[in-house]
């Protein structure tokens, strides 16, 4: 080889090998994680159940707040700090607010879901008419309604207080269907109610991440129904019926009013009204039901009221004494002549860090709906390329005991003052309702409910461990049902009218909405 050319080649092997070390102006270097196997990378490691507990663990193994897995060529990262979750969610919002839409979700109908739709023009409306209805400074307009599933759930908890699940589950349901499609349910009948549970159940199996092959494999999609391996496609097919049913069945119901001129004042009603000119052009159509229907089943709504109450009567077996202190503080501050009301809230700090607590104490949706990121970026000298799916760990954030003392510990206290006033310096826990853009638009509507119920409940009963037959007190757990959501199995408690006198209270309390 002639010297020249020598000298060249050594020249570009130099450049080459400097580009290779230094990677450019960033090296493309990925957070820390487990070690993956060849070609599948750790498709076998991903947590199928308590994932957030996983992902937890890594970060502590791998000393960082930023963990990184592979799949079959699918990157994850997972966000375990406040810190890191406020510069990547909020700060860079523009690069990590896109989701990943799986193609099982759209056989299965929940591409209508807004609250799973990638980012982009589509989600963007869906999200400003639903924030027009569910802001903060527009929840006043729903207090009626709470107040009567509040004041229908303690008449359902007299008369029949082993079925506390099932009231819980119909009377928040209740509301959310007077709101959004101005909908009476009968308890006897409740038939909507109903279609949102198996709806339910669907998104919780589809909804993980990475939880079907497809999701990873996307060529998969195009297998014949009949192809080994093609199951997720004959399953989709059955669920979609019950999807479609819960998003359209109500929302055609109040268009058919609508037209007839008898349609209540809802959610739904105010909504063709406003587009009425156009309302029957298919692409509208579709936002408005899409609008509709993610507001009453999945997007922080019936779901976050559901499960967060069902929480609260598990709390109060496993710790009286929140309980009592609770208790102590709406005798003081409403008395046992009345039940409360919204106007109550301001004064009621017990009971409003008694909420903080239960959301962040057992968080609902622990790992968060995954974000994805649409560009390569870089956090503290790690590699993020764009397509990655990541994932804000609530449970870990929400559980550091850094910002939370004892943070296994159910402490409402945490969040009060040695005088018993809210304390701002305790940060809320905020991230049990996401991140960023894609932070749960129902925020405010769930909270409002949830303390309404939670103090109705509160101040007419007591509950108590039940016993069974022979006199044995049954003690509760917290055996739950640990995938997408993180929600307890079917227990048993005792509730009974906590004084004499709160039977009348109940039955002379119920509300007329017009």
């Amino acid at each position: 080889m002639h010297d020249s050319a020598f000298l060249v080649l050594c020249a570009t092997c130099l450049i080459a090998g400097l580009f290779v070390i230094l990677g450019g102006p960033k090296a493309r270097r990925f957070p820390p994680g487990p070690k993956g196997l060849p070609i599948v990378g750790n498709l076998l490691d991903i947590p199928r159940d308590y994932p957030w507990l996983t992902y937890t663990a890594w970060g502590r193994r791998y000393g960082s707040e930023l963990i990184h897995f592979e799949a079959l060529g699918q990157h994850f990262v997972v966000v375990n700090s406040t810190k890191v979750a406020k510069v990547l969610f909020d700060g860079r919002s523009q690069i990590y607010s896109d989701r990943t839409l799986a193609d099982c979700k759209c056989r299965t109908g929940f591409h209508r879901n807004f609250a799973i739709m990638p980012y982009g023009e589509g989600w963007r409306e869906r999200r400003r008419l639903f924030h027009q209805y569910f802001r903060s400074q527009a929840i006043d307009l729903y207090h009626n309604q709470m107040m009567k599933g509040a004041r229908d759930l303690v008449q359902l908890l007299l008369d029949s207080p082993d079925n506390f699940l099932r009231h819980i589950r119909h009377t928040s349901g209740a509301t959310v269907l007077d709101i959004i499609y101005g909908m009476d349910v009968d308890p006897s009948d409740d038939q909507a109610t109903e279609i949102v549970d198996k709806a339910i159940e669907v998104f919780t199996e589809i909804a993980d991440a990475g939880g079907y092959l497809v999701d990873l494999l996307p060529p998969l999609k195009y297998l014949p129904t009949w192809f080994p391996g093609a199951g997720f496609k004959r399953q989709a097919s059955l669920w979609k019926q019950q999807v479609d049913r819960m998003y359209e069945m109500s929302y055609r119901e109040v268009e058919s009013a609508a037209r007839r001129n008898k349609a209540r004042p809802c959610v739904a009603s105010n909504l063709i009204s406003k587009f009425w000119d156009s309302h029957e052009d298919p692409d509208v159509k579709e936002t408005l039901i899409s609008v509709t229907g993610t507001a009453y089943s999945e997007n922080g709504l019936t779901l976050q009221m559901i499960f967060t109450i069902i929480v609260f009567v598990l709390a109060m077996l496993l710790h009286p004494e929140a309980q009592r202190k609770a208790q102590e503080e709406l005798d003081r501050v409403v008395g046992r002549d009345r039940l409360p009301e919204m106007t109550d809230r301001e004064s009621l700090p017990y009971i409003t860090a008694m909420i903080k607590e239960l959301l962040r104490w057992h968080t609902i949706v622990p790992s968060g709906a995954i974000h994805k990121s649409i560009v390569d970026d870089w956090y503290d000298g790690y590699y993020i390329p764009a397509g990655t799916i990541v994932i804000g760990n609530a449970w870990a954030i929400l559980h550091d005991e850094k910002q939370y003392l004892d943070p296994e510990a159910f402490k409402p206290e945490r969040f009060l003052t040695p005088e018993g006033a809210l304390n701002p310096s305790v940060p809320d826990p905020i991230e049990a309702f996401g991140f960023g853009r894609r932070i749960c638009p129902g925020r405010y509507f769930a909270q409002a409910a949830v303390f309404l119920y939670i103090s109705h409940i509160l101040s007419a009963f007591t509950i108590t461990k039940p016993v069974d037959e022979l006199g044995n007190i049954i003690e509760p757990t917290r055996e739950c049902i640990a995938r997408l959501f993180y929600v307890p199995k079917p227990f048993k408690a005792s509730i009974k009218p906590r004084f004499e006198g709160a039977e009348e209270l109940i039955r002379s309390s119920s509300v007329y909405v017009d």
